[in-house]
């Protein structure tokens, strides 16, 4: 499964910012999840050149704010654990 990890001073509203303007994958990087952040930032970046970079931006920013919230509520995170589900298709522990 990987190394877990702990930030119980992790600011949601931060990591939702980050994710949501600097390419869908800062935010998932200062969190811990730094494989997880570059390929969310491929991601974003191969589709705004189909003009669609916006979407992922907005469920990455989504999904790090919930999972940013299980961090600071003092839960430990996987290095790919996802909030929303549908993205263990993206991101496999």
């Amino acid at each position: 499964m990987g190394e877990m990890i702990t930030k119980p001073d992790a600011n949601p509203i931060l990591f939702l910012l980050l994710n949501l303007f600097v390419l869908g994958g800062l935010g998932y990087f200062l969190m811990g999840q730094k494989k997880k952040a570059i390929i969310a930032i491929v991601i974003t970046v191969v589709l705004y050149c189909f003009g669609l970079g916006f979407i992922t931006q907005i469920l990455f920013a989504y999904d790090a704010y919930l999972l940013a919230q299980k961090l600071q509520a003092g839960e430990q995170i996987g290095e790919n654990q996802n909030g929303l589900s549908f993205l263990d298709a993206i991101f496999k522990d």
